[in-house]
């Protein structure tokens, strides 16, 4: 499978859910989520690259600061 269409792929399943079960206030997926499933899937698949490497790393971050907020040993 492509970079490309693993990373929407990954961005579909954040819409579905956050890992962490509340989003964050600022959480570029939080539109997404109010849509519904099919109009979320047509609205990632027409995501440029950019757009789509800025939601991962905002997510990656989030996650990151979560996870040390919350006293993970991996941290």
């Amino acid at each position: 499978m492509n970079r490309r269409l693993n990373n929407k792929i990954w961005i579909k399943g954040l819409t579905m859910e956050c890992p962490h079960l509340a989003a964050a206030r600022n959480c570029p997926l939080t539109q997404l989520r109010g849509k519904s499933e099919a109009e979320a899937n047509r609205a990632i698949d027409e995501m440029v690259d950019h757009e789509v490497h800025t939601i991962l790393n905002e997510h990656r971050k989030c996650y990151a600061h979560r996870l040390k907020e919350w006293g993970d040993p991996l941290c």
